[in-house]
């Protein structure tokens, strides 16, 4: 975590401290983890943030319930302290074992995607791959280096995990959706990481009345979708230009800018609401 914080501070268990003193070794696993991005000093959808964190803990037998209150003041008391960046907040939570666990939160280097990958889309290859339990944000260290390499050698932008039957499932470290024949298509819930962007993401289609279904993704879907894209924290909806050696023209798609246009206005309409609330 040290090699990725940025800021002036960092807060543990509802401590102030400077960021020269956090260290790799204060985080043991398991832990469960959230990322929250922050934009004009609201951090976005944090109820829906801080629910996933207590099913992620609550999968691994842990109980947050005593210290969830503490962690919403020290988020906003987190961005106070190193003066509004717009950037991502990390949220670690560890020694699940303990009565109470311990928690760690600061600002985090984020790379978000250039203009020029909204409007042209961004390159994916495939990864046999799948996570051990989908719905809970648990650290995979192991998985995480070996994609990372995968992502090097390739030069893409992000990996689609396909499982053992074959079926294409999410990013890995977003949601992922398919356009076809004016329907978006992707993956059930108990196959994926419930993504808060994705929640926002289908409520988008469903302001536009467009239909989206849940199902398993096959493999042979590829031949035959219009366009996809990817959804997640810091991308929000991006295109997909290409799956391995399959090109798509997702970012003309009209369906996906459509719902593009559509989550940034719910994003729009949940920081002028907790602007005001604030």
């Amino acid at each position: 975590m040290n090699k990725e914080i940025i800021g002036d501070y960092f807060i543990s268990n509802g401590c102030e401290f400077h960021a020269s003193k956090i260290t790799q070794e204060t985080i043991t696993q398991p832990s469960v983890y959230e990322v929250i991005r922050v934009i004009k000093g609201i951090p976005l959808f944090l109820e829906d943030h801080i629910k996933r964190l207590q099913l992620s803990a609550a999968s691994l037998e842990s109980n947050l319930q005593d210290i969830i209150p503490h962690i919403i003041t020290d988020i906003k008391s987190l961005i106070i302290l190193n003066n509004y960046p717009e950037k991502n907040i990390k949220l670690m939570v560890y020694h699940l074992e303990k009565e109470t666990p311990d928690y760690i939160m600061c600002f985090i280097n984020s790379s978000y995607p250039t203009p020029e990958q909204y409007s042209r889309g961004i390159h994916t290859v495939l990864v046999h791959a799948e996570r051990g339990n989908p719905n809970a944000k648990v650290i995979n260290n192991e998985l995480r280096m070996m994609i990372n390499q995968k992502l090097e050698e390739s030069k893409a932008y992000e990996a689609l995990l396909l499982n053992n039957r074959g079926e294409i499932t999410e990013g890995s470290r977003s949601n992922l959706f398919f356009a076809v024949h004016g329907k978006i298509y992707t993956a059930p819930v108990q196959d994926v990481l419930i993504g808060i962007t994705r929640k926002y993401i289908m409520k988008a289609c469903a302001n536009l009345s467009l239909d989206i279904i849940e199902q398993p993704i096959p493999f042979s879907m590829l031949d035959y979708a219009e366009g996809a894209f990817i959804t997640g924290t810091s991308p929000k909806l991006l295109p997909i230009s290409s799956i391995e050696e399959r090109d798509l023209d997702s970012a003309n798609n009209e369906m996906i800018k459509n719902i593009l246009n559509e989550y940034n206005n719910i994003l729009e309409q949940y920081i002028n609401k907790n602007r005001n609330d604030d």
